[in-house]
């Protein structure tokens, strides 16, 4: 009878036991938002893509029509959340002459203004360029240097997101082949370290933090890290051919603290490429977000508040 009772005893230990350790696991917990707003900028006559909304929150940075032939960087101020006034070209980026593609605003709390550009490709590999901005201008530009530029032709920084403090370089990197593939054949994204403003390097554990994100099986670009970097939104959708069925989805992952590994992405929003979204910017404060969404005549500035 003793050993029955011991055995009760133990096997009581072993699930009480059981019990504590899944309560003491916690659920991820992911954003959610509202409904979808279109955003107005008065005056702008031509399409909007690729939106970033300054730390201050009173620039709007975006380029036209994303066709490599003749996309520039322009910007808007903020009269509202969802209204801005269209000021005109970003001075300082754009190349003088087409074809030309100068597209993907970022910047971190001290001005430090960050785009792509195909400026002397082939010739210059390293697309991603720097500089200082303000009030409509960006000055000082150089190329970013770096172990993340890949140096291969065919390869390019396709997208990019900084850090609100200018430290990290969320970098991703695309192959371009317009024999074989419509957009990129392939991606990858990782995370690179600042060394000075147009210098970063690779971190060593960028593999391991993005390790739940990056999917051979997917094409993925437009990272957005937030202002306490626990908060990784992007746009992905399924490596082929792109269909009229082809999902384009807005995901975000998470984490706990800014040097732990990301969560298992979580897909917000998707949509088919007739009316597909791309690229999520969000305010510092993390409650508006906004993105580019394709409309029967136009690409379009979209936003939606944090619930």
């Amino acid at each position: 009878m003793k050993i029955i009772y011991y055995l009760k005893i133990i096997c009581l230990a072993f699930l009480i036991n059981s019990c504590s350790s899944d309560d003491t696991s916690e659920p991820v917990i992911y954003p959610s938002f509202g409904a979808e707003i279109e955003v107005s900028i008065n005056g702008l006559p031509f399409d909007a893509m690729e939106p970033f909304i300054a730390a201050d929150g009173n620039y709007l940075f975006f380029n036209n029509l994303n066709d490599g032939e003749n996309t520039k960087l322009y910007y808007a101020t903020k009269i509202d959340d969802s209204t801005f006034n269209f000021v005109g070209e970003l001075i300082g980026t754009n190349q003088p002459n087409a074809p030309r593609l100068d597209a993907v605003a970022d910047m971190d709390s001290n001005g430090n203004f960050y785009w792509t550009s195909t400026r002397d490709y082939p010739n210059e590999l390293n697309n991603l360029f720097h500089g200082t901005f303000n009030s409509g201008t960006v000055t000082n530009i150089s190329r970013v240097q770096g172990d993340f530029n890949m140096n291969i032709p065919g390869w390019l920084v396709m997208d990019h997101g900084i850090s609100l403090d200018g430290q990290f370089l969320y970098f991703s990197n695309a192959q371009l082949d317009e024999v074989n593939c419509v957009g990129p054949c392939e991606t990858t994204m990782g995370i690179a370290q600042r060394n000075s403003d147009s210098t970063f390097t690779t971190l060593s554990n960028s593999t391991a933090i993005l390790q739940n994100i990056n999917d051979a099986n997917y094409i993925y670009y437009a990272p957005c890290i937030t202002s306490d970097d626990l908060e990784l939104f992007y746009t992905r959708y399924l490596k082929g051919q792109i269909t009229s069925s082809t999902s384009f989805e807005i995901c975000v992952a998470v984490r706990d603290t800014s040097s732990s590994n990301f969560s298992i992405p979580k897909v917000l929003f998707s949509e088919t490429i007739s009316s597909l979204v791309e690229a999520p910017t969000l305010t510092v404060d993390k409650s508006i977000m906004y993105y580019h969404q394709k409309t029967v005549n136009s690409h379009k500035i979209m936003m939606r508040r944090r619930n």
